[in-house]
């Protein structure tokens, strides 16, 4: 997946303000549907193939019609939010910036009320936090910090395995200045966690999260020079 940006973007804004897989969470929403899982199957691999910048709004439009189609399965919200999520970084007006991530975080409320406890959904809960405090940090990280630590924390109780929740708190520390804390040399040791937690990772599913590693190998670049 070729989104390095984005990934970057959402981590610098952190501010670093600081077993196996869970077979619930990992395991395919639906193998009773082959429509569904075609069709979902299909759009993932769109998303997730995406350039950055591309518009991911017809993604979105079809989850939106698959979830309408299958209203008991969680992966169209978790995937519509993750879409709108990513709309936010690259859209320069403030005002529509937080319109996409509304509507990101009413469609994660919607994929957690499907599929409570699931890992995925936390930590995608915590992406959307970071990225509504990154609109106006100054102003929102006393809302928000808490609200994304909140959700990592439970992932990780949930599944300490996930990559992503790693991916989370490296970011953190490698885009908090070395005055606050943070750092690239600090960071340098939870990126390379990250990176084996990520070639471990296994997704059941191609309809499954399977993001962010990309990002991961670019911040061990930027580390280890």
């Amino acid at each position: 997946m070729k989104r390095l940006l984005m990934y970057f973007l959402f981590g610098a804004l952190n501010y670093g303000i600081i077993s196996a897989q869970s077979a619930d969470s990992q395991a395919p929403a639906s193998t009773q549907n082959p429509e569904f899982v075609e069709a979902m199957t299909g759009v993932v691999a769109d998303i997730q193939g995406a350039q950055f910048g591309e518009d991911l709004q017809p993604f979105a439009n079809t989850l939106e019609r698959i979830a309408a189609a299958e209203p008991k399965e969680w992966l169209p919200s978790y995937w519509g939010a993750f879409c709108y999520m990513m709309k936010s970084f690259t859209e320069p007006v403030v005002e529509k910036k937080d319109q996409y991530l509304e509507k990101a975080e009413k469609l994660v409320t919607t994929a957690d009320e499907l599929n409570p406890n699931n890992d995925e959904v936390e930590v995608l809960k915590a992406n959307i936090a970071s990225a509504r405090m990154a609109v106006d940090p100054m102003n929102r990280w006393q809302k928000y910090v808490p609200i994304a630590g909140a959700a990592i924390a439970k992932a990780k109780a949930i599944n300490p395995l996930n990559p992503r929740i790693a991916l989370h708190e490296a970011q953190g520390v490698f885009y908090t200045p070395e005055a606050y804390g943070g750092g690239k040399a600090k960071a340098l040791p939870m990126i390379k966690g990250t990176i084996e937690l990520f070639k471990a990772f296994k997704p059941t599913s191609p309809m499954m999260p399977n993001w962010g590693q990309d990002a991961a190998e670019y911040m061990l670049g930027e580390a280890q020079k």
